[in-house]
C-alpha cells in the first residue's frame, strides 16, 4: 500500500536539520512514493527544482506565487517565472488563488490581478492549477470570486482528466460541487481530522473517494493527535486512515484511488 503527498513544503527551514533523513529513510518506511513540492514564492522556485534534482524519483515540483505575496511579484519576475515553467519537471502552477485572511499583506485587487496572471501562465504552459482559497470566518466570497475568475478566464478546465486541485479543502459541499464541476480535485489534509470540522467531513462524505487526493501541507496542519508538532509526509497514512474510516472504505482502497488521481492530475508516470 503506497501513498503520495500531493502538497508539501519540504524546502521550508523547519526541515533543515533532517531533510535528507526524512526523504531517504522515513518517507520510504511510511510507504510514501512521491511528494509534490510547492514553491510558492520567487525565492522558493529554484529551491524546489534543486530538491527535485537531488531526489528525482521522490520529488516533483509545482511553482507559483501564493496570494499573500501578490504585492511582491513584480513585472520583472514574469519572464523568469515563465522560463521556470518550461522545465519539464514542473507538474503544475501553484499554489495560487485568493486568501482573504491576509489582506493587510496584499489587498483583493492585487490578489485578483496576480491570480489572473497565474491562470494565463498556466494556460500557456498547459499545466494544471494548485489552488489556494481561504475565506474570512463564514464569508465564502473568496470561493465565489475564485470560481468566477476560473469560469471567465481559465481555458484548460475541459482539456484534461483533472485540471487542478482545490488544495486544503475547508469549505462546504456547495463549494466542493462547484470545484468538481470544473474538473478540480479536492486536497484533503489534517484539517479533515480536527474535531470542529464536521462540515468538511460531511462535504467529503457526499463527494466520495473518487475526487479527492491526500496532502499534508507540511510543515503545517499536523493531523489530530499530532497537533503542535511539525507535520511531514509520513503522516499521510494517518490522514488516510481517518478519511477511510469516515467514508467506510478500506485504507488500501483509498490509497489506490488517491495515488491514481494524483498521478492523473500531475501527469506522473
Amino acid at each position: 500500500m503506497n501513498f503520495i503527498d500531493s502538497h508539501a513544503h519540504l524546502t521550508d527551514p523547519a526541515f533543515d536539520m533532517d531533510r535528507d533523513v526524512l526523504i531517504t529513510q522515513i518517507l520510504p518506511n511510511a510507504h510514501i512514493i512521491k511528494s509534490i513540492e510547492i514553491g510558492c514564492a520567487p525565492d522558493e522556485w529554484q529551491a524546489a527544482l534543486d530538491l527535485t534534482q537531488k531526489y528525482p524519483g521522490m520529488i516533483a515540483p509545482v511553482l507559483g506565487v501564493h496570494p499573500e505575496y501578490a504585492a511582491k511579484f513584480t513585472s520583472e519576475q514574469t519572464v523568469p517565472y515563465q522560463q521556470f515553467l518550461k522545465d519539464p519537471r514542473v507538474v503544475a502552477v501553484g499554489e495560487i488563488g485568493l486568501d482573504y485572511t491576509c489582506l493587510e499583506m496584499a489587498n483583493k485587487d492585487m490578489q485578483y490581478q496576480l491570480f489572473s496572471q497565474m491562470i494565463e501562465f498556466a494556460d500557456k504552459a498547459s499545466l494544471p492549477l494548485v489552488l489556494h482559497v481561504r475565506r474570512q470566518a463564514e464569508d465564502y466570497s473568496a470561493y465565489t470570486e475564485t470560481f468566477h475568475l476560473l469560469q471567465t478566464q481559465w481555458k484548460q478546465h475541459a482539456t484534461r482528466s483533472y485540471s487542478g486541485v482545490l488544495h486544503c479543502f475547508c469549505a462546504r459541499y456547495e463549494e466542493a460541487k462547484k470545484a468538481l464541476d470544473m474538473g478540480l480535485l479536492l486536497g484533503i489534509n489534517g484539517c479533515f481530522t480536527y474535531k470542529k470540522n464536521e462540515y468538511i467531513r460531511e462535504a467529503i462524505k457526499k463527494v466520495g473517494p473518487d475526487k479527492i487526493i491526500l496532502e499534508t501541507d507540511c510543515p503545517y496542519l499536523s493531523p489530530q493527535g499530532k497537533r503542535g508538532t511539525r507535520n511531514d509526509p509520513s503522516n499521510i497514512p494517518l490522514i488516510a486512515q481517518y478519511v477511510a474510516d469516515y467514508l467506510n472504505i478500506s485504507t488500501e482502497e483509498l490509497a489506490r484511488k488517491t495515488v491514481t488521481q494524483t498521478k492523473l492530475l500531475y501527469g506522473l508516470p
